[in-house]
């Protein structure tokens, strides 16, 4: 999956030792997980859920995100089945490198990802954010997506974006 300046694909698993590198950073982690870094483990077991995801056609599990210009790994994104509220939601994430950030990469990919949920024939998507995480709220916002709610997920307040794809990929 290839947007303007990125391309997107499932990891493999020479890959780990990137996603471990973003997970473990404490700048990217401060709004996921609580703002807790994975140990090896942790790690180990989010990585492996990808390959998981993959075999699922109703999500894209997270896809590494590599710049077209020189193939360097900037991080990762997808849209991802959750459930918030008792209710399986698709979301679009991403995670980038914190020199990768306020470039316009994570926009970037976001919109790529809700084109293809749109073309798998998805119409909601929502995104889940930290609500002190104000330049992923800002992307959120840019790509289409309003505010829709707080909530608690696995434990932790956040706020939820939501869009209907058909509103802004029509025609």
């Amino acid at each position: 999956m290839e947007s303007e300046r990125l391309r997107m694909r499932p990891f493999s698993q020479e890959d780990f030792d990137f996603y471990k590198e973003l997970v473990q950073n404490e700048l990217v982690m401060q709004y996921i997980n609580g703002g807790v870094s994975l140990d090896e483990t942790e790690a180990r077991l989010w990585f492996d859920q990808q390959f998981e995801r993959y075999g699922d056609e109703r999500q894209t599990g997270f896809l590494l995100i590599e710049k077209k210009e020189d193939e360097e790994p900037i991080g990762f994104a997808g849209l991802i089945l959750q459930e918030v509220d008792g209710v399986e939601e698709l979301e679009v994430g991403y995670w980038l490198k914190p020199k990768h950030w306020k470039v316009g990469y994570g926009r970037e990919a976001a919109k790529r990802l809700m084109r293809e949920a749109f073309e798998r024939g998805n119409d909601r998507l929502i995104s889940i954010i930290h609500p002190e995480n104000h330049s992923s709220q800002k992307v959120a916002r840019a790509n289409g997506l309003g505010w829709e709610k707080e909530t608690v997920f696995k434990g932790i307040p956040v706020v939820v974006y939501s869009c209907r794809l058909t509103r802004l990929f029509r025609g």
